[in-house]
C-alpha cells in the first residue's frame, strides 16, 4: 500500500512539471510591463479614492502594498472591507479603490507584480502616495489668553501687542494671511507656525505684532485661511480699539471783562475733542463742581452749563475739566465773570429805647453791591445832614461787590418819646430803605392776679385759670408766671397779650393749668418788669389742693407666717389731703384693725397707718387681705391686696378614696398633697407594706412609678388591687391618706371538670369555676351542643350557682342516645367578652362499626396499601388486626398501624401493608373492643379491579333547563374513579352521555322545559366499568324560567313640582332618621362609659332587622355541634365601632373550642373574606388589626380565652344554612352602619377606621351543592331576608360547568380530606339554592 502511494505522488509531480513547462512556452518572449502606473492622489476624507494600476502581459501575481504591508493577492482584500481591487482583470486592470477614506489611509501604496516563472528579474513595482485631505476647522483669534476675541483694546502708550490666529485640525495645515481694512498686511511682523497632532492633523498658527497708533483705532483686522480642500477662504475678524487722551477743552459763551447783570441767564459751553474713549467733561465754580452732565459724540464731548447770574458770580472763576481713562492728568480751561448789581437791603443797628438825656449811635449798613452804593438819612421824614458821619466801604469777599456803612449820633430829650429814623441805600435803580423808632423808658404799675384767692380749696385735676395784669410802663411791662423758683412757659399753659391804646395800656399773661398734687401749698408768683424797673414787681398766691392717696402698701411681720401663730399686717396709704380713712377686708368681709394713726406726707398731705393682727391657718396660705384708703372729701379710694404665705404641713384635698381600673389598662392616681413649703417626699404603701417603685417590669415596662404625688401603674393586674397609703412630708411635718385600687377584669374559667364517663342511667357531675371582678349574678352559664337536649328539664338537669364563681352541672339518668356529647361552660361579666371551655359526657357502650365502613379494599403490588377501620365506643376502643385467623404482627416492618380519635367516642385504626405482594391478598378482620364488649369488622383485600356501581343516586335540584344529581361513591377497585352520567327522554332509547366526571355531583344543562327525563350513573377505572345504576332517577323539568319584573311603561310623566316635593320630603325624613340614630347611639355609649349596668335597649329592637328565630331562612334546625342561647348584648356593635361586624346577630352561638379533626380550619391566611370585610381571621389576627390593646394569651384551641368575641363563624362551621343566614343579617346591619357613616353622623373614636379606609363587610358566602362539588360558585343572594317559600333559584348557563376558585369559601368542601365520602345530601336541602 505504501508503494502505491509513492507512485501516485511521483506521477502527480511529473504532470505538474509538464503543465508548467507548457504554460511557460506559451508566454516565453512576452515581458510583463506597466501600462498605467499609480500616481499620487489627493482625496477628501470620507470620499472614494482610486489608485490606478494596469499591467500588460501579467504573468506573476499582483498585490497592493500599504506602507510596506501586503494586502494580499485576492481582489476582495480580506480584513479591509473598504479596500477593493477593481477593473477588468483580463485587460490587466488592477485599480485599488478605497471607499470612505480615513486618516489611516494616508499612506504610500505600491502596486507589486511577482516575477514570471523562469524570469526572476521580471517583477514589477510602482508606488504612489494617497493623501487624505481634511478641511480645517473655523479660525479663531486669541489675545492675552482670551479665545474668539472680537474686540482688542490697547493703549497708544503700549509699544506693541501680539494677536494670534489659529486654524486647527486640517490636513495639510491651512495657509494664513492678515488683512487690515481689507488690505493685506506686509509691514507688520507676522510669524507663521504649524503644529502637528498625533492623528496626522495639523494646526496653523499665525502671530501678528501690532504697534498701536491713533490712526489704527476702530480698524478691522481679518485672519484669512486658505486650504486645498475648500473652495473659498475661511475668515474671522476683530476690531482694534486704541485708547488715547483727549485734547485741551475750549470754552465758549462769555467774553472776559464783559459786565453782566444779576438775573440774566448765561450759557457756557465746554467742548473737548478727540480721545478714545471720548472725554469726561465737568464744570467747576470757584473750585466747587457745579455740573457733571455731558454729551459724548464720536469725536468730541460737550458740556453745556446754563444758569441765572446772581451777585455771587461777580469775580467767580468758572473752570472746565476734561479727561478720560488714559489721561495722565486733567486738561482745563477757565474764565472769570464780571457782574453789576445794586444793594438788596439796608439795616439800622442800635438801641430802640433809652432814658431821657442819653446819647445813642445808629448804624446803617447796606448789602453788597457793585459798584458801591450811597446812603442818606431822615428823621420823621425830614433829611438829616449835620449828624451824619462820612461813609465807609467794605469788600464782600464771599458774595462779591462792596458794603457801604454810615453812622448818626442822637441825643434823647423829654419830648422825644417816639421818634422815627430812616436810612436809604442807592445804586442805580436799587434803593432799599430801613427805619427805627426810638422811645423814652418808664416803669409799669404793680401786677394784679385774678381767678383765685389764697385759701380756696380745690380738687386735684381741676382746670384753674389765673390772669396777671400790669398796667402802664414804656415800654409795656413783660409779665411772667413763676411756680416757686421755676419760670413757667407756654408748655405750662401760659398765654400773654398786650394793649397799646393810650388810655388802657397794659400787659397781661394768663395761666391755665390742671391742678396737681404737687401744687398743694405752693406759691405761684406773677412778675412784671421793663427796662425802667431795676427790680421786677410781683404778686403771690398760695394754692390749697385736695388730693387722694396715690397708692397703698401692706407689709407683713413676719414675712412668712406659720399656721396658728400671730402675723401683723401694716397698711400705709400714700399722702392725701385731707387724711385718708383705712378699712380692711378678706373675701369681701370687713376686718377691724388694732391701731390707726397719721403722719406728715408728701406735698404737705398726711399718710394714714393701720395695723391688723391675724392668726392664720393652712387655709389662709395664699389668701389675700385687702386694705382700702379713702379720701372722703373727694370720695376717691385706693385698694391693694396682699397675699400672705403660711407654712403648714401637707394636707390632701378632694381625695378619691376608690379608684376602679380595668385589668391591662394603666392608671394614673394623683394624690398630690399641698403644703408650704412644698412637699419634699412621698412614700407609698400597699396593704401596710412599703411599695417598691421602679421594681419588676411587666411587658418590659416598670409598672409602679411615681412622680411626686402621682402614682402611675402600668398594665394593671388583679394582683395590684388593695388598700394604698400615701405619706407626704415637708419641713413642717407629715400627713397620710388612703385609697383603694379596685382592679376589674373579665371573667375567665379557671377550672372545668374533665370528660365524665358514666354507666347508662348513671349520674354525671361537672364543676366550672371562674375568676371575675365584678362578680355579677349568673356569671356562669351552661349550654350543650347535643340536639334535643333540654337544659331546662329539672328532672334531667340541675345547675347550682353559689354566686362566688362556682357552678355545678348535674346530669341524671345518663343515656347514650340523648345525653352523650359536649357541654360548654360560659362565663362573662360586664368586662370584656365571654370565656368558654367545654367538657363531655360519655355513656359507656361496646364498640360499633361505623356506617361508612367499607368491606373491600384493593391495591396494586409493590406499593403500600391502607386498610381503614372505623368504630365508635366508650370507653376508648382498642383495635386488633387479623389476617385470616392469624393476628397481624405489627412489630414487623411489613406492617404499621395508627389510631386516630376522630370525634367524641369515634376512632379510626389504619393498617398499612408495605410492599404489597400476592400473598398479602386475603381477608382481614378488625377487632374493636373495650370494657363493654367487642365487635369484628371484615375487609376483603385483593388486587385492583373494576369499581362497584354508585349507590344512593338522588335528585338534588332541577329548573326549567337543568337537573342536578348526586350519588354515593362505591368501592373504587383500588384505582382512581371517574363517572359517566347519561340522560334520555322517557320512552326514547337514545342517550346523551357525559364522561370523565371526577366528582359525585353533576348538573345536566341545556334541557328542555316540561320534559320527563331518565338519568343514570356508572363508575369506571382502568380495570373496567361498573355498569349504570339499576334504579334510574326520573324528573320532569319545569315549564319555564322564573318570572322577572318587567320595566314599567306608559303613564304620564309626573309634574316637576311633585317630583321635587317628594325628593325634598324624602331628604328631610332621611336627615331626621340619621339624627335620631346618632342620638340613640350616643346616649347608649354615654351609659356604657358611665358603667350603667342597666340595658335600656331591648332585644326586640335589635331583632327587628333579622328573621325571627322561629322562622329561619332555611328549613332545618341547628346541628348537633352547636347550642344557641339568647344574648341580651345584641346592640353592642351599634355602640362600639372597634368590634367586627362578624359578631352582630340576634343569637350568640357558642362553638366548642377544642380543636376539630376537620382538616380545614379557616385562619387569617385561608379565610376567603379576609380582604373584603372589616376584620376577619383568628382572634389573634383580629386583635392585631384592632387599635386598642388586648391581652395576648390564648387557650389551647387558638382562640383567646379572655378577650374579644369570636371573629369568624359562631355557629356550626359545617352548616352552610346557619352561616349564610348569619351573614345576611350582618350585611343588613352593615348597610345601616355604612349609610350612617357616609352621612358623617358616626361618632369618631380614637384610631377607628376613617370613612376612606373602612372596608365594607363581605357579601353572603357562595353556596355549593355538596362538599365535593367541583363547580363554579352560584351568585350570592341579595342582602335581604327571605321566607323559605320565596328563595330565588339560580341555574348555570347551558353548556357551562362550575369550577370554584380557591377564594370561594365553602365550609362543606374538604379538599384535603382523604377518608371515604358518602355525600349524603340532607333532605332539608331539597329546593334550596343550587
Amino acid at each position: 500500500m505504501k508503494r502505491t502511494l509513492e507512485e501516485v505522488t511521483f506521477l502527480l509531480s511529473q504532470s505538474l512539471a509538464l503543465f508548467c513547462f507548457l504554460n511557460l512556452r506559451l508566454v516565453i518572449g512576452q515581458q510583463q510591463t506597466f501600462r498605467v502606473r499609480p500616481n499620487d492622489t489627493e482625496v477628501l476624507k470620507g470620499q472614494t479614492a482610486i489608485l490606478h494600476c494596469q499591467i500588460d502581459n501579467k504573468q506573476g501575481q499582483l498585490q497592493w502594498v500599504k506602507n510596506g504591508f501586503g494586502l494580499g493577492f485576492d481582489r476582495a482584500i480580506k480584513g479591509e472591507s473598504r479596500y477593493t481591487v477593481i477593473g477588468n482583470e483580463a485587460l490587466g486592470e488592477n485599480n485599488l479603490r478605497v471607499i470612505n477614506t480615513q486618516l489611516d489611509d494616508d499612506a504610500e501604496f505600491q502596486c507589486q507584480v511577482s516575477p514570471a516563472i523562469g524570469d526572476p528579474h521580471s517583477a514589477l513595482q510602482a508606488a504612489a502616495y494617497l493623501s487624505i485631505l481634511v478641511p480645517p476647522q473655523s479660525p479663531r483669534i486669541e489675545f492675552r489668553g482670551s479665545s474668539n476675541t472680537s474686540l482688542v483694546e490697547v493703549a497708544v502708550s503700549q509699544s506693541e501687542i501680539n494677536v494670534t490666529c489659529i486654524i486647527p485640525h486640517g490636513k495639510p495645515a491651512a495657509h494664513i494671511k492678515w488683512l487690515r481694512g481689507g488690505q493685506q498686511l506686509t509691514e507688520e511682523s507676522i510669524q507663521n507656525f504649524v503644529d502637528k497632532t498625533s492623528d496626522k492633523l495639523e494646526t496653523a498658527r499665525s502671530i501678528l505684532t501690532i504697534r498701536p497708533r491713533k490712526e489704527f483705532n476702530q480698524k478691522i483686522y481679518t485672519c484669512q485661511g486658505t486650504h486645498s480642500a475648500i473652495d473659498s477662504p475661511i475668515t474671522t475678524s476683530m476690531k482694534l480699539s486704541v485708547k488715547y487722551a483727549p485734547e485741551t477743552p475750549d470754552i465758549s459763551g462769555y467774553k472776559s471783562g464783559k459786565a453782566i447783570k444779576t438775573g440774566e441767564r448765561l450759557t457756557l459751553t465746554c467742548r473737548s475733542k478727540g480721545g478714545n474713549p471720548t472725554a469726561y467733561v465737568e464744570w467747576f465754580k470757584n473750585g466747587d463742581r457745579v455740573d457733571s452732565s455731558h454729551t459724548r459724540r464720536e469725536t468730541e464731548t460737550v458740556n453745556v452749563y446754563s444758569f441765572r447770574v446772581d451777585s455771587s458770580d461777580n469775580n467767580a472763576i468758572y473752570r472746565c475739566d476734561a479727561w478720560n481713562d488714559v489721561s495722565e492728568k486733567r486738561l482745563t480751561a477757565a474764565i472769570k465773570l464780571t457782574v453789576h448789581f445794586g444793594p438788596m437791603s439796608v439795616q439800622i443797628l442800635g438801641p430802640s429805647h433809652a432814658k431821657a438825656g442819653e446819647t445813642i449811635v445808629l448804624h446803617c449798613r447796606t448789602s453788597n453791591s457793585n459798584p458801591r452804593a450811597t446812603i442818606s438819612w431822615t428823621k420823621d421824614g425830614k433829611p438829616l445832614t449835620d449828624v451824619i458821619a462820612s461813609p465807609t466801604y467794605e469788600a464782600d469777599t464771599r458774595l462779591g461787590g462792596w458794603i457801604t456803612l454810615s453812622n448818626i449820633t442822637v441825643r434823647l430829650v423829654g419830648n422825644d418819646s417816639e421818634t422815627t429814623y430812616e436810612c436809604k441805600g442807592e445804586n442805580g435803580k436799587q434803593r432799599p430803605t430801613a427805619s427805627k423808632t426810638l422811645s423814652v423808658l418808664y416803669a409799669p404799675e404793680k401786677p394784679v392776679i385774678t381767678g383765685y384767692a389764697t385759701g380756696t380749696q380745690i380738687h386735684t385735676n381741676t382746670i384753674l385759670t389765673m390772669r396777671c395784669t400790669a398796667h402802664g410802663g414804656n415800654p409795656l411791662a413783660e409779665v411772667t408766671w413763676w411756680k416757686g423758683s421755676r419760670q413757667l412757659t407756654e408748655r405750662d399753659g401760659i398765654k400773654c397779650q398786650t394793649n397799646t391804646q393810650i388810655a388802657k395800656k397794659y400787659s397781661q399773661c394768663q395761666l391755665e393749668r390742671i391742678t396737681k398734687q404737687g401744687d398743694n401749698a405752693v406759691d405761684f408768683v406773677c412778675k412784671a418788669n421793663n427796662t425802667a424797673t431795676p427790680v421786677p414787681l410781683q404778686t403771690v398766691v398760695t394754692l390749697s389742693i385736695q388730693f387722694p392717696p396715690k397708692n397703698v402698701q401692706i407689709k407683713s411681720s413676719p414675712v412668712v407666717g406659720k399656721a396658728g401663730q400671730k402675723m401683723t399686717l401694716t397698711c400705709t396709704s400714700a399722702s392725701s389731703n385731707p387724711a385718708a380713712e383705712i378699712t380692711w377686708t378678706r373675701d369681701d368681709k370687713p376686718l377691724t384693725g388694732r391701731e390707726t394713726r397719721t403722719v406728715i406726707g408728701e406735698n404737705s398731705g398726711l399718710k394714714t397707718v393701720s395695723i391688723l393682727d391675724i392668726y392664720p391657718s393652712a387655709a389662709d396660705d395664699k389668701a389675700t387681705y385687702y386694705c382700702t384708703a379713702k379720701n372722703t372729701a373727694m370720695n376717691q379710694a385706693e385698694t391693694i391686696g396682699h397675699v400672705i404665705s403660711v407654712k403648714y404641713k401637707p394636707v390632701f384635698v378632694k381625695v378619691d378614696s376608690r379608684k376602679s381600673v380595668l385589668e391591662g389598662d394603666s392608671v394614673v392616681i394623683n394624690m398630690t398633697g399641698q403644703g408650704n413649703p412644698k412637699v419634699s417626699k412621698y412614700e407609698w404603701f400597699r396593704n401596710g407594706a412599703k411599695l417598691v417603685l421602679g421594681g419588676p417590669k411587666r411587658n418590659k415596662v416598670v409598672y409602679f412609678t411615681a412622680v411626686g404625688g402621682v402614682l402611675n401603674v402600668t398594665n394593671v393586674t388583679r394582683n395590684d388591687r388593695g388598700i394604698y397609703t400615701v405619706q407626704a412630708k415637708n419641713a413642717e411635718g407629715a400627713s397620710n391618706t388612703t385609697f383603694v385600687i379596685d382592679v376589674q377584669y373579665a371573667a375567665t374559667i379557671t377550672h372545668i371538670s374533665p370528660n365524665q364517663l358514666v354507666n347508662p342511667g348513671g349520674r354525671a357531675i361537672f364543676e366550672c369555676r371562674t375568676d371575675a371582678n365584678p362578680m355579677v349574678n349568673n356569671v356562669i352559664q351552661w349550654s350543650t351542643s347535643i340536639v334535643g337536649f333540654n337544659m331546662n328539664n329539672a328532672k334531667k338537669v340541675k345547675i347550682t350557682n353559689n354566686n362566688q364563681g362556682t357552678s355545678t352541672l348535674t346530669v341524671y339518668i345518663a343515656n347514650r342516645s340523648t345525653d352523650m356529647g359536649y357541654f360548654t361552660c360560659k362565663t362573662q361579666n360586664k368586662i370584656g367578652g365571654p370565656s368558654t371551655k367545654r367538657t363531655a359526657l360519655l355513656v359507656k357502650f361496646k364498640p360499633e362499626a361505623d356506617k361508612n365502613q367499607l368491606t373491600k379494599a384493593a391495591s396494586a403490588e409493590r406499593v403500600t396499601a391502607k386498610l381503614s377501620c372505623l368504630a365508635t365506643g366508650a370507653p376508648k376502643v382498642q383495635f386488633t388486626w387479623l389476617k385470616g385467623k392469624t393476628a397481624v404482627n405489627v412489630t414487623l416492618s411489613k406492617y404499621t398501624t395508627e389510631v386516630k380519635e376522630l370525634d367524641l367516642a369515634k376512632y379510626e385504626s389504619i393498617l398499612h401493608i408495605h410492599n404489597v405482594s400476592k400473598s398479602d391478598y386475603d381477608t382481614y378482620t378488625c377487632k374493636m373492643s373495650n370494657s363493654e364488649g367487642q365487635m369484628p369488622s371484615v375487609i376483603d383485600f385483593d388486587g385492583q379491579s373494576k369499581p362497584d356501581s354508585p349507590s344512593n343516586v338522588k335528585l338534588v335540584n332541577f329548573t326549567h333547563n337543568a337537573v342536578t344529581l348526586s350519588w354515593q361513591k362505591g368501592f373504587d377497585g383500588g384505582l382512581p374513579v371517574t363517572y359517566n352520567v347519561r340522560y334520555t327522554v322517557v320512552g326514547d332509547n337514545s342517550y346523551t352521555i357525559v364522561g370523565s366526571i371526577k366528582k359525585s355531583v353533576f348538573t345536566f344543562t341545556g334541557l328542555s322545559p316540561g320534559v320527563n327525563y331518565e338519568l343514570t350513573v356508572m363508575a369506571k377505572n382502568k380495570q373496567g366499568e361498573s355498569g349504570y345504576n339499576s334504579k334510574p332517577v326520573f324528573v320532569t323539568t319545569k315549564d319555564g324560567p322564573p318570572p322577572f319584573v318587567d320595566e314599567v311603561k306608559g303613564g304620564d310623566e309626573a309634574p316637576l313640582i311633585i317630583i321635587l316635593s317628594v325628593c325634598i320630603v324624602g331628604l328631610i325624613l332621611l336627615a331626621c332618621n340619621a339624627l335620631l340614630i346618632v342620638f340613640f347611639v350616643r346616649r347608649r355609649r354615654r351609659k356604657l362609659e358611665k358603667g350603667d349596668g342597666s340595658e335600656t335597649l331591648s332585644r326586640t329592637n335589635t331583632l327587628e332587622m333579622y328573621p325571627s328565630s322561629d322562622r329561619p331562612l332555611y328549613p332545618g334546625g341547628h346541628k348537633d355541634t352547636e347550642s344557641c342561647s339568647t344574648y341580651d348584648k345584641s346592640m353592642d356593635d351599634y355602640t362600639d365601632s372597634y368590634r367586627s361586624f362578624d359578631h352582630i346577630s340576634d343569637k350568640k352561638c357558642i362553638v366548642s373550642q377544642e380543636k376539630k379533626t376537620d382538616p380545614y380550619q379557616p385562619t387569617a391566611n385561608t379565610d376567603p373574606y379576609a380582604s373584603r370585610g372589616p376584620i376577619y381571621g383568628t382572634p389573634a389576627t383580629v386583635d392585631a388589626q384592632r387599635s386598642f390593646p388586648v391581652q395576648s394569651y390564648y387557650d389551647s384551641s387558638g382562640y383567646k380565652a379572655n378577650s374579644l368575641p369570636r371573629s369568624r363563624f359562631e355557629g356550626d362551621a359545617s352548616n352552610p344554612d346557619d352561616n349564610y343566614a348569619d351573614q345576611l343579617r350582618k350585611n343588613t346591619l352593615q348597610k345601616s352602619l355604612t349609610g350612617l357613616n357616609e352621612r358623617g353622623n358616626e361618632r369618631s373614636r380614637p384610631n377607628s377606621p376613617s370613612r376612606s379606609t373602612a372596608r365594607t363587610p363581605p357579601p353572603p358566602p357562595t353556596r355549593y351543592v355538596s362538599r365535593d362539588m367541583d363547580q363554579k360558585p352560584i351568585p350570592p343572594l341579595p342582602a335581604r331576608n327571605y321566607e323559605s317559600q320565596e328563595m330565588p333559584r339560580y341555574t348555570p348557563q347551558p353548556g357551562t360547568e362550575y369550577r370554584p376558585s380557591r377564594t370561594d369559601y365553602n365550609p362543606n368542601l374538604h379538599t384535603n380530606y382523604s377518608k371515604p365520602q358518602t355525600n349524603n345530601i340532607p333532605s332539608e336541602m331539597r329546593g334550596h339554592l343550587v
